[in-house]
C-alpha cells in the first residue's frame, strides 16, 4: 500500500511539472504569433528557442510518467487506460492525479490548435508573398534592373523590395 502511494506522489509531481512546462510553452506559441504579425524577429528568434527548451522538458517528462505508469501497470496501455491505472490508488491521490491528467490534456490540445493558427498563418503569408512576387518579377519573362539601372543577368536568387504594397 506504501508502494502505491509512493508513486501515486510521484506521478502527481509528474504530471503538475508536465503541467508548468506545456504552460509555458503554450505562453511562448501565443508570443511567437505575436511577435510574427508585429514582425519582432529577434524576440520570435529568443521565444523559439525558449519554447524549444520547455518542449524538450515536457518530452523527458513524459518519458518519465510513461516509464513509471509501465512500472505500476506493465500490461495495461497507459495512453488509452490511465484511470484504470489511478483506480488503485487511494480516494485523494486518484481524484488529483486524474484532474491533472485532464488539465493536461486540456493543455496540449490548447497548444496544439495554436501551433495549427500559427503554421495555417505562416503558409497563407508565404503563398500570398509567393504569389505578389510572381506577379512582379516573373520568373522567365520579366527583366530585372539593379539599383542604379543595370540590366541584372541570370537568375535572381533574391530580391529586396523597400516599397510597402
Amino acid at each position: 500500500m506504501q508502494e502505491t502511494n509512493d508513486r501515486a506522489g510521484q506521478l502527481i509531481d509528474i504530471l503538475k511539472r508536465e503541467i508548468a512546462a506545456i504552460s509555458n510553452h503554450y505562453a511562448c506559441q501565443k508570443r511567437m504569433y505575436e511577435y510574427v504579425l508585429v514582425r519582432d524577429w529577434v524576440s520570435l528568434e529568443r521565444e523559439m528557442a525558449e519554447a524549444h527548451s520547455h518542449s524538450n522538458l515536457f518530452l523527458s517528462l513524459d518519458e518519465g510518467r510513461s516509464s513509471l505508469l509501465a512500472a505500476i501497470a506493465p500490461d495495461i496501455d497507459e495512453s488509452r487506460d490511465f484511470y484504470r491505472i489511478t483506480a488503485s490508488f487511494p480516494d485523494a491521490e486518484r481524484v488529483e492525479a486524474n484532474a491533472l491528467y485532464r488539465d493536461l490534456k486540456r493543455l496540449l490540445l490548447l497548444s496544439k490548435t495554436e501551433n495549427e493558427v500559427f503554421n495555417t498563418y505562416v503558409t497563407n503569408a508565404r503563398t500570398y508573398l509567393h504569389q505578389m512576387l510572381d506577379a512582379v518579377v516573373p520568373a522567365k519573362k520579366g527583366k530585372i534592373y539593379s539599383r542604379k539601372g543595370a540590366l541584372i543577368p541570370g537568375a535572381v536568387d533574391s530580391l529586396v523590395v523597400n516599397r510597402s504594397f
